[in-house]
This record gives C-alpha cells, sequence and structure tokens, in this order.
C-alpha cells in the first residue's frame, strides 16, 4: 500500500501504482495515518535484550532481539526483508544492525546471533553487500533455501470480526432508517446512498476542521465513529454482494479489521469510509464499490457462496443470535451444543450427535434440505475448529468451488462440482474438504472420525491438546485431596452395601448381554462382574479411547480402552493418569517409539483386546496397565461417558474391568461427572 498527499497519487509511476494491490490511499489529515480505534494493538513480545556500552556519551544501551534460548545463549532477529526492498540503503541498515549485535555480543561473551531470513534472494543480496566493518564475533545466516521463501501471515479470517462488523452494521442500518429515511438495504444499490451520506459528513468535518488553527493536529471523532460503523457495513455488502470474508491482517504489532474478496484482494472498509468523510469526492465509496464489483466479483453465484457464510454457519449451528433466520437442524434437543467451543476435544461430543443424526437419516426421517443445511454447519464448524488449533490462522483459507475453479481449471477434472465440495479448506500444502468429511459419517458408521480427520491437519499439540509426556511430569504432579476423598467415599459405600447385599441387589446392578458381542473377549465381564461387584477392589481409570456411539444417549454398552493403576500414587491423582491416556491416544495413526508400537497397533486396530498392557517406562515410572473394557451404560450417571476418569473395579482373579457402579458415587463426583468437570 502506497500512501500519498491529496492529490499526488497521479503523479506515481504507473508500474508502481499497479503493484499496489491494496490501492493509493491520499493522505490530508493524520488521523488517516493513525486512525483511532481502526487498529487494534497487539500485545507487546517479551524480547530479549543485550545491554552493551554504547559510543552514546549517555551510557548503556540494550540492543534487542526477537526471540532467543536463554540456556543455549542463541539470540535470534528475524529479517522478513523482501528482495525487491534490498536497495543499497536498506542493506547498509542491516549490515549497521549486525555491527550492533557484534558489540552486544562483545560486551556479552558466550552469547551466539542468528539472523533468520524469511526470503532466500534477501539473504544472498545481503552476504553479496558491503560490509561496514569486520565483525570480531562469529553469527549463522539462516535462509528457507534456494529460491524460496519462509511463509509469512496474511489474511486470516475471524468470527469475532465478523461477529463484531455485524453488530456495527446493524446500528448504521436503524440510525440511517430513523434519523435520515433512508433504507440501507445491504444491497449494492445501497452504497449509493451510503456516499451521499458520507458526503455531508465531509462538509461537516471541513466546516469543524476549518474552525482549527492552521497545522493543528486534528481527529474528529464523529470520523472515527461514521468509520467504525459505515465500514462495517460497507465491508458486509462486499462480502454478500461482491464475495468476500471478513478478517484481519497484522502489520507491526497492530491488527487491521478487513475484507477479503474470494480473488484475493484485501479490502480496508473502515479507512476506505475514512478517507471519504476526509477527502470527499475525491474518494468516493460509491466509485470505489464500482470499480470492486467489477475487478472482484466472485464466480460464485451468491446463493452457492458459502464462503462469505461460515461464521453464519457456525452460529446457525451453537444455536447464537438471531443469524440463523429460523432455520432449525435435527435432533436439535439432543444437540451438545454447551461442548461445542472449536476445540479438537468437542469433535466428539458433535460425532455423537452425528451418529444420532445417521439413525434417523438411514430411516429415511430426514428431508435433503434438512440434511443440506447440517451439513454446511457442520462442516463450516469442522473447519473453524481446524483453523482455530492451528497456531497461524492465516495458513487455512476459505475457499468456493467456483471460485478455485476460475483460478485454477484444471481443478474441476481433480473434484466435481458437487455439494460436498462448494466450500472447502485451501492453504499452500493441502486442500481439505470438512463438508465432504461431515457427509461420510452421516452415511457410513465406519467413516473417518471427526477426530482422526482433524488430527491430520494439526501440530501436534494443538490437536492433542497435550505436550510431550515425561516421567517425571507424573512424579511431581500435585495432589488433589477431592478426589482422594472420592476415590474413599466410593470404597466405602461398596463396603456398606456387600455387608447386607442380597440376590436381588446383585441382580440390580448386574449388566445384560447385549448380544452383539457373540464371542468378543469383552463378553467374559458377564461372567465375571458378580465377583468384581463382592470382592473387587476399586481404583480410578482413565479413558484413553472409546466407541463414539457412548458419548451420547443410546441402548447399547459399548467397548473402549483404558489406563489404570493400582499404585497409591493416583489415589489422589486421576488427573494425572489422564495426562497418560492422553499421551497414548496422541500416538495413535501416528509413527511410535519402538516401545510403544505393541500400544499403537491396538490404538489403531479397535478390534483388538489388550489386557492389562504395562506401559514403558518412557511415560512414567509408576505401573499403568491398559485394557480393554465395556462401558456398561447402566453404571455410568446419566448413562452416558461425559468424564475422562472414573472408578473402576479390579480384581487379581480376572482380566476383566468394570466402571463402579453409579449408585456408590458421592453426590459430588456424580455432579462433576454430569457437570463435564472431570474432562
Amino acid at each position: 500500500m502506497i500512501y500519498t498527499p491529496l492529490h499526488g497519487a497521479h503523479g506515481l509511476p504507473s508500474a508502481m501504482r499497479d503493484a499496489c494491490v491494496n490501492g493509493v490511499r491520499r493522505i490530508d489529515s493524520a488521523q488517516q495515518l493513525w486512525p483511532e480505534q481502526l487498529e487494534t494493538a497487539m500485545p507487546d513480545p517479551q524480547r530479549p535484550a543485550l545491554r552493551y556500552p554504547s559510543v552514546n556519551a549517555n551510557g548503556p544501551y540494550l540492543q534487542l532481539f526477537d526471540h532467543g534460548e536463554a540456556a543455549a545463549k542463541e539470540l535470534t532477529i528475524e529479517l522478513a526483508t523482501r528482495p525487491e526492498a534490498c536497495n543499497s540503503a536498506t542493506l547498509r541498515v542491516l549490515r549497521n544492525l549486525t555491527a550492533r549485535a557484534d558489540a552486544a555480543v562483545g560486551a556479552n561473551p558466550g552469547y551466539h546471533p542468528f539472523y533468520r531470513f524469511a526470503h532466500d534472494a534477501s539473504s544472498l543480496l545481503f552476504m553479496e553487500s558491503a560490509p561496514l566493518g569486520t565483525l570480531a564475533h562469529r553469527a549463522t545466516m539462516v535462509s528457507p533455501g534456494p529460491g524460496l521463501s519462509t511463509h509469512l501471515p496474511g489474511f486470516a479470517s475471524d468470527r469475532g470480526v465478523y461477529a463484531s462488523a455485524h453488530a456495527e452494521q446493524a446500528k448504521l442500518v436503524a440510525y440511517a432508517r430513523d434519523k435520515y429515511r433512508i433504507a440501507l438495504d445491504g444491497s449494492s444499490v445501497s452504497i449509493t446512498a451510503l456516499a451521499g451520506l458520507l458526503d455531508k459528513l465531509h462538509a461537516f468535518y471541513v466546516h469543524e476542521r476549518g474552525k482549527q488553527p492552521a497545522n493543528a493536529a486534528f481527529s474528529s471523532a464523529i470520523a472515527t465513529s461514521w468509520a467504525i460503523r459505515a465500514g462495517s457495513y460497507l465491508g458486509s455488502v462486499i462480502a454478500s454482494q461482491i464475495g468476500g470474508q471478513w478478517g484481519y491482517v497484522t502489520r507491526g504489532q497492530r491488527r487491521l479489521t478487513v475484507v477479503r474478496t474470494h480473488r484475493g484482494r484485501v479490502c480496508h472498509p473502515h479507512l476506505q469510509v475514512l478517507d471519504h468523510i476526509i477527502n470527499g469526492a475525491h474518494d468516493s465509496v460509491a466509485r470505489w464499490y464500482a470499480q470492486l464489483a467489477v475487478s472482484d466479483a466472485s464466480a460464485c453465484a451468491r446463493a452457492d457462496d458459502l464462503a462469505c457464510r461460515i461464521p453464519r454457519l457456525c452460529a446457525m449451528l451453537l444455536g447464537q443470535g438471531d443469524v440463523a433466520d429460523g432455520a432449525c437442524l435435527p435432533l436439535e434437543a439432543q444437540l451438545p451444543r454447551d461442548k461445542l467451543d472449536y476445540s479438537f476435544a468437542s469433535l466428539r461430543p458433535l460425532e455423537a450427535w452425528l451418529g444420532l443424526v445417521r439413525q434417523r437419516h438411514a430411516a429415511g426421517e430426514l428431508a435433503a434440505p434438512l440434511l443440506a443445511r447440517l451439513i454446511d454447519a457442520a462442516g463450516a464448524y469442522l473447519g473453524e475448529v481446524i483453523r482455530s488449533n492451528t497456531p497461524d490462522a492465516s495458513q487455512w483459507q476459505w475457499m468456493n468451488y467456483d471460485d478455485m475453479v476460475r483460478a485454477h481449471p484444471a481443478f474441476a477434472r481433480q473434484r466435481p462440482r458437487a455439494r460436498d465440495f462448494l466450500v472447502f479448506l485451501d492453504s499452500v500444502e493441502y486442500t481439505t474438504y470438512p463438508l465432504a468429511s461431515i457427509s461420510a459419517v452421516l452415511t457410513d458408521a465406519r467413516a473417518e472420525s471427526l477426530q482422526d480427520y482433524a488430527r491430520k491437519l494439526l501440530p501436534h499439540s494443538a490437536g492433542d491438546g497435550a505436550n510431550p509426556l515425561a516421567p517425571a511430569d507424573i512424579e511431581q504432579w500435585p495432589a488433589d485431596p477431592k478426589m482422594d476423598l472420592a476415590l474413599d467415599k466410593v470404597r466405602n459405600a461398596i463396603m456398606k452395601w456387600r455387608r447386607a447385599a442380597t440376590a436381588a441387589d446383585y441382580d440390580t446392578l448386574y449388566a445384560g448381554n447385549p448380544g452383539w458381542l457373540g464371542n468378543d473377549s469383552l463378553a467374559e465381564i458377564y461372567r465375571r462382574q458378580h465377583m468384581l461387584l463382592e470382592r473387587g477392589m476399586v481404583v480410578w481409570a482413565s479413558l484413553v479411547q472409546a466407541n463414539n456411539a457412548l458419548f451420547a444417549e443410546g441402548p447399547h454398552d459399548m467397548p473402549a480402552l483404558l489406563a489404570y493403576s493400582l499404585d497409591r500414587h493416583f489415589e489422589a491423582r486421576p488427573q494425572a493418569l489422564q495426562r497418560v491416556a492422553q499421551a497414548l491416544f496422541a500416538y495413535k495413526g501416528k509413527d511410535v517409539p519402538a516401545p510403544l508400537q505393541h500400544i499403537a497397533t491396538c490404538l489403531s486396530n479397535e478390534l483388538q483386546r489388550p489386557q492389562d498392557l504395562a506401559l514403558p517406562d518412557m511415560l512414567t515410572r509408576r505401573r499403568v496397565m491398559i485394557s480393554a473394557f465395556l462401558a456398561v451404560r447402566k453404571h455410568m450417571p446419566a448413562d452416558v461417558m461425559q468424564g475422562a476418569w472414573f472408578p473402576v473395579l479390579t480384581h487379581p482373579d480376572t482380566l476383566c474391568l468394570m466402571i463402579a457402579p453409579r449408585q456408590f458415587w458421592p453426590q459430588e463426583l456424580v455432579t462433576a461427572w454430569k457437570s463435564g468437570a472431570m474432562v
């Protein structure tokens, strides 16, 4: 983007104007350069620094670095300078930077500087430039490789930005209707009416500015207020009528609200309105919008543009506000909206609900439009979970099928123009189809789970919610007296019941064979449940994985896999067992260390029934086993798996395990289970 004085844009070389994909702004006020409230300041990062004596007589001086490793004494400066900017003056600035860093390292022996270039060509131009002098200390230059560039953050669509813009434009619509009797109906034609209002504001601005002394700094609060509301309206019309998405870009330590058209142009509607108010008809939003409607119109029909409606589709699934326009989803009463927080873990209850919908769909009870609406909403949510858990929010972009085909005609030969592919996520490395994943889950119970689908696209730490586990983590886990007391109460309740229990009492706790197990080894529980109830000991266990049907109401008991231990260390630390279970599940479907290979095989092949497989000491020095078990619904509060850990019955005469029946749980444990506090 280039800024010029008012009326100065025509003096620019045409090549320079053409290179500015975001346009040329004509500046007549400092308010346009530093637009109060239109840019969000980001927290200043914690940056390491070295103190060294400066040639300046005022004394010590600090040399800042972008980040560093204190233990290794390694300090890094990030250099994102583009090759096109590496002229002699810029390169001299970079050389001066290395000289200052060299002096700082000299005053702090043992430190080693790294210069990390975002563009390989820039690093070559730097190395070929004339040095200012000889550096006294060694430094390392890092580049992405011959001809390559590091991906830098760009546009990131954002649901919060969309919601804020939606609220602000609604205020403008109401104000224009009540104050001026002007209907701003969200159409392209309405931008002309908006421009008329801004012309009046320009006249008011000029009048107010004329009252100020010459050359005095002047910032109009009214101009800012209108820039926020009218800019939100302008951006919303761009997104809906031309085709685009609300989001942000970063500039230094500031975040700018923008709209990105489906053709890739980043627009600043708030600044466009501000420029109209300050510069007048020279920068009319109506003329600018008309040009944008020609240059950046989406190839997608407005009714098919799902990319611009992603936040609305997610809001429909979550039942938020009035954005659903009265649209409903099947089995809304069973939809676990309180658990849909865009986390990786939220995909599990979502899939359990989709399993219920699948049963209705198989019975032919869902109309096609209702099913299509569900796929759109759940697919949008699944894609947003992936985006929300990716460290660089700009890595993934929502893309309409028609816009992709216009940009890359060969894409039409790779994918058909089908409902499941009308909108998808695109990145530099991958293209992935969340709607198709939802459609598969709704039609096939054996389809890849949503978590497995997302795990392939997410970094390890984001997808599994856990960092690598070390044995010391479990050893140093703090005790939880409440959990220690809860386990003790379960034990006491079972012992008291045993002293007076009759055959009829046992019968009420027995699980009935569902019939589908056949010769499955888990059927052994029906022969051993009396012994476990009569003589079993109570310990904590944590869920590793389970059949998705267990996370929603249903008629059948289902298989699952748990981690448990007889070690007293875990009696006050069931959360530590959960951490072990998380670490195990994180290895599912991935390359694993040799000591975990046999366990990873059991995780991937869910038909295997491991019994008392001891974990290697790479995870914990305590004895922890994993075992398959049958999760009996009548033994769990609410008949649903809602907790990550729970008390189980075990006995040395059998490999079977059983969840301690809920009748023996203290009320505080039942409440924690139902409220989701044990996850």
